[in-house]
């Protein structure tokens, strides 16, 4: 009984949907068929009509499923721009905190984990996929150090950027970051020893 209740609706709905699809091809072959059959001034005069309405209805269609994209992306832009200016923020909060070498304290610490435990899941969210895979290549990182992870943090905050409506064009790798350090051309001459990934 179970099977019968489990596979029943399927086949059903796979019945009806062959039978319509049937019955569409049927009704473009007769269609077609009389469109042929009529003299060649009024074929091409009934094929260009139906050309102009398919092309006018498939702009129509096109044109409002690019208002809605556009329409959701504005109504995102307020979180995003939060989101993504918490964690310049926090970046720029690390790099002030640890610019004399000194070793974080453990409340510090907790502080840095649970700002970034609210910001994945906010990302996860709100963040488009290109910031999330560079921000996810970030997190792989982990608490390495060296020009790989600065230059994995200019890879999100470009994509952040982007993801924002903004361009990046005229930007290498690496610009972003290079005005938060004090001393960019560290990051100059590490990169210059060989490539990054």
């Amino acid at each position: 009984m179970k099977v019968i209740k489990h596979w029943l609706p399927l086949i059903i709905t796979t019945a009806v949907i062959l039978a319509g699809a049937y019955g569409v091809w049927c009704l473009l072959a007769a269609l077609l068929a009389w469109i042929m059959a009529q003299p060649s001034q009024v074929a091409a005069a009934i094929i260009a009509f139906a050309g102009t309405v398919i092309a006018g209805i498939g702009a129509v269609v096109i044109s409002q499923q690019r208002a809605k994209a556009r329409e959701i992306a504005e109504a995102h832009r307020p979180k995003k721009i939060d989101l993504y200016s918490g964690f310049i923020t926090q970046v720029v909060g690390i790099m002030r905190d640890h610019k004399g070498g000194k070793t974080p304290d453990a409340a510090t610490v907790k502080k840095l984990e649970d700002f970034f435990f609210d910001f994945t899941t906010n990302v996860m969210l709100w963040g488009s996929p290109g910031v999330l895979q560079h921000y996810g290549s970030f997190r792989r990182t982990g608490q390495q150090s060296g020009p790989n992870v600065v230059l994995l943090m200019d890879d999100i905050l470009q994509a952040m950027r982007k993801d924002l409506g903004l361009s990046n064009w005229g930007l290498a790798r690496g610009d972003l970051i290079k005005m938060l350090l004090t001393d960019p051309e560290t990051l100059d001459a590490l990169l210059k020893k060989g490539p990054v990934k």
